[in-house]
């Protein structure tokens, strides 16, 4: 995984960094091996979705936001059925 070589002062960004950091440690060591493969493929393909739109300078976060709302809404509505 790439890493930045920017160094964040600002509170709320360190912190954003850090929410990150421990999702990717919550993933890996507690929740991906309980998750059906099923799921697994939902979640990757929602995942990739919002990573190569966060990947757009351009693009406003409200609008990756509602994008995201739409494409994952089905899913997250799916899974809470279950």
């Amino acid at each position: 995984m790439a890493r930045s070589s920017k160094k964040f002062t600002d509170p709320t960004d360190l912190a954003i960094l850090e929410v990150h950091r421990r999702f990717v440690e919550v993933m890996e060591t507690v929740r991906l091996e309980s998750i059906s493969p099923d799921m697994k493929e939902r979640y990757l393909s929602v995942m990739t979705n919002l990573t190569e739109k966060l990947a757009m300078p351009a693009k406003p976060l409200s609008e990756i936001l509602g994008e995201i709302m739409a494409e994952a809404g089905p899913i997250i509505f799916q899974a809470m059925q279950r």
